[in-house]
């Protein structure tokens, strides 16, 4: 061969075609590297491997990911010509987007979703998953705050309420992963229909599945003897009244298991971003086969309000109901087809403020959206008594108000700080709530006990709420009433409760983290107990009950999880709870995205997904969840 001359499988071919709506927005493979990528540009060969290739000379993240998974400026274009043929759009790409999503598309591929998140891609995976350094972004800038606050929440012992996470995942990224699955009796107050869905057999076996909740007993090292030392502990002290209040206490479930069964790493935190993705390249696989629709995602997209008809606000309605006909967002107005669904998956203030924006004149909205918050405040409380964790769920009830609580116990033992530190911080349960390097220093010789608390706050309280205002749009006002009270002295007592029996025959020989604030000042160890000054955190968690479901014209969301009045627009998350528990909520909120999912959906046999493909594994293929 000369050196003049081309092998064929180099010549210059025909660029495959964008995708549009045309080819289904079909997005062509990519050559792999030792692959030649001259059908990647139309031009002599050598130019696939020096300019113009590879186009844009400095790349962002985003241009990366979006050149594969993310809407284009010019697809963004082409979808909103005309009236895009949506099944669903999903606004929002946390857990319960994911919840859903799976779950629709595994009883139906050939259902056409698109996803809008308001900010774009950026962490691939749970922070934890993620080398150390990682740590300093999960406060600060990572989170805002789409609300106004009150004055007079913020100088009440709560402060403040902890905000969204704007970037593709949301807090799945950030999250804790405690999955808890609450009994009938924990749904305190709960309509008849959300407490008979969550009693079905297969509702939390499905969630924990999509999840990969595992007990703290079977995850392995580092969860060994310490493990199991602090569960045969307190097992007896709740059985036998020791933690006055407490009623249960069990391995924390989490969910960490490994995706692969053969992985050496049995702690990996789940989050959204790769099982998405996942589900994004399957439904790619289904177009070119001719056996789906494509699954499509859009960053950088707030959706602002819902329309149903031209201008701003709407008018109020003429008929019972409505239905959004458009979506005015960040990056220009998308119509809406009839057939389409809204689901809004976003947190429950974002969802709360777009459906009061969008509905003024929706009476279902005006009486009850807003008019309720509740979530969890929370008490920190850190002792020592040799890298092991260990990680316990403890859960109570106050006698006479039945608020509740529960404990997340970490228990960490570790005989060197310096090279243990990494490893706590990669496998511990909470980061935000684990040893710090300052209380492992020094404590080579000791196990120490780090138990969060959260409390739930009442719903019958009328100087918590998140109503619209014309001048600030919505302001949040959260502050706590003398049964808050009440059950936060409860429960700070019975965390003391919890680390003495762990404690055992030591439990006088306890010492008691006392952390001064503000919070840059050092911190040390005593055998004094802390005072509520010390370990009581401000700040709110896990929001709820801004968008009850019930049956009465008191709720706005009917027991389809739909919004009443509107034809068109579904809510999930913890928004719709009418009271938040103590326990962690995304598993049950996981669990209402997917019976959501199962009563827009109906099973399709000829849509059958290929199980030989190389997907992330998810949910079950099964009918588990009928």
């Amino acid at each position: 061969m000369s050196s003049t001359t081309i092998p064929i499988h180099y010549m210059p071919r025909k660029s495959p075609a964008p995708p549009t709506r045309e080819n289904q927005y079909c997005q062509h493979e990519h050559p792999l590297s030792f692959q030649p990528r001259c059908p990647e540009y139309n031009t002599q060969s050598f130019n696939n491997y020096g300019f113009p290739r590879p186009g844009i000379q400095s790349q962002s993240a985003h241009q990366l990911v979006a050149r594969d998974f993310l809407i284009t400026d010019e697809k963004w274009e082409d979808l909103r010509m005309g009236v895009p043929d949506l099944d669903f759009v999903v606004i929002g790409s946390g857990l319960a987007a994911l919840a859903f999503i799976d779950n629709t598309l595994k009883r139906d591929p050939r259902k056409k979703i698109l996803c809008l998140e308001r900010g774009d891609f950026w962490l691939p995976d749970h922070f934890q998953n993620l080398p150390p350094p990682f740590k300093y972004i999960s406060d600060g800038p990572s989170e805002t705050f789409p609300f106004t606050l009150s004055k007079q929440t913020y100088e009440s012992d709560i402060k403040f309420v902890h905000g969204s996470y704007p970037f593709f995942g949301g807090r799945s990224t950030f999250w804790s992963a405690w999955s808890p699955s609450p009994t009938a009796a924990l749904m305190r107050n709960w309509p008849e229909s959300l407490v008979a869905t969550a009693q079905k057999p297969g509702f939390f076996k499905l969630a924990n599945k999509l999840l990969r909740v595992t007990k703290a007993t079977d995850i392995g090292p580092p969860y060994g003897k310490l493990q199991r030392q602090i569960d045969q502990r307190l097992q007896p002290a709740v059985a036998e009244g020791e933690i006055f209040s407490a009623q249960e206490v069990y391995p924390a479930p989490m969910a960490v298991a490994s995706i692969a069964k053969t992985s050496t790493i049995h702690f990996n935190k789940f989050s959204t971003p790769g099982p998405l993705l996942s589900l994004y390249k399957e439904q790619q696989r289904h177009v070119r086969a001719g056996t789906g629709a494509p699954l499509l995602f859009a960053t950088q997209v707030t959706v602002q309000y819902l329309g149903v008809d031209v201008g701003f606000p709407s008018l109020p309605s003429k008929g019972d109901e409505e239905s959004v006909k458009f979506l005015r967002t960040s990056r220009g107005d998308l119509p809406i087809a009839h057939r389409t669904k809204i689901i809004l998956c976003a947190g429950a203030f974002p969802n709360a403020t777009l459906l009061l924006n969008s509905f003024r004149h929706n009476k279902y909205i005006a009486m009850s959206a807003g008019k309720m918050v509740t979530g969890h405040f929370v008490t920190h409380v850190v002792a020592r008594e040799s890298i092991e964790i260990g990680a316990e769920y403890l859960a109570g009830q106050h006698p006479t108000s039945h608020l509740q609580y529960h404990i997340q116990i970490t228990a960490i033992a570790s005989p060197d700080p310096t090279q243990d530190a990494e490893d706590a911080a990669r496998f511990c349960p909470d980061f935000a709530a684990t040893a710090s390097e300052e209380q492992l220093r020094g404590s080579e010789d000791y196990v120490i006990f780090v138990c969060a608390t959260l409390g739930e706050l009442s719903e019958n309280n009328k100087n918590s709420f998140f109503p619209e205002d014309p001048t600030s749009n919505c302001i949040l006002q959260v502050i706590p009433d003398e049964k808050d009270y009440e059950l936060w002295d409860q429960m700070d007592e019975a965390t003391l409760d919890a680390i003495k029996a762990m404690a055992g025959n030591k439990k006088h020989e306890v010492e008691w983290w006392h952390q001064p604030k503000p919070w840059d000042k050092p911190g040390v160890w005593k055998r004094e107990i802390p005072g509520k000054e010390t370990i009581r955190m401000e700040g709110i968690v896990h929001e709820a009950s801004v968008l009850p479901l019930g049956d009465g014209d008191e709720y706005c969301v009917n027991r389809d999880y739909r919004v009443k009045g509107v034809s068109n627009v579904y809510v999930t998350g913890a928004a719709i709870f009418p009271t938040s528990g103590s326990w962690n909520p995304t598993l049950t909120m996981c669990g209402f995205a997917q019976d959501l999912a199962r009563k827009l959906t109906a099973r399709n046999p000829a849509g059958k997904r290929d199980r030989e493909t190389s997907r992330m594994p998810l949910a079950s293929d099964t009918d588990e969840d009928d």
